[in-house]
């Protein structure tokens, strides 16, 4: 499998945009690059608006996506950290930014 099945990206998408109202939720890593092996897992960015509690929602998002029976990894951020930390390079908001795929995009925000 070089990429992510479409149906459980979009069941997920959906999943996350039900519970959590994010602005962005982004693909980053093996995935959006097209090199997903056997032992892969989804990697998504979820950019959510300032003022969130990161853990709760975190936590909202893995009870929201266990039913779906892929490995994956969900890192939330803030817009303030995307602004603040999106350019530095030990951190994941960087790649997923420079070479991510935009999954949803809320443009009402």
């Amino acid at each position: 499998m070089k990429t992510p099945d479409p149906d459980i990206l979009n069941e997920m998408v959906r999943r996350i945009v039900e519970v959590a109202h994010p602005l962005r939720i982004i693909l980053f890593g093996s995935a959006a690059r097209g090199e997903m092996g056997p032992d892969s897992d989804l990697d998504l960015l979820v950019v959510m608006p300032d003022g969130i509690h990161r853990r709760r929602t975190s936590q909202a998002l893995f009870m929201a996506l266990r039913a779906v029976d892929i490995p994956k990894d969900i890192v939330v951020v803030t817009q303030r950290d995307v602004i603040e930390y999106g350019d530095n390079p030990s951190l994941v908001i960087r790649p997923a930014l420079a070479d991510g795929k935009e999954l949803y995009h809320d443009g009402c925000r």
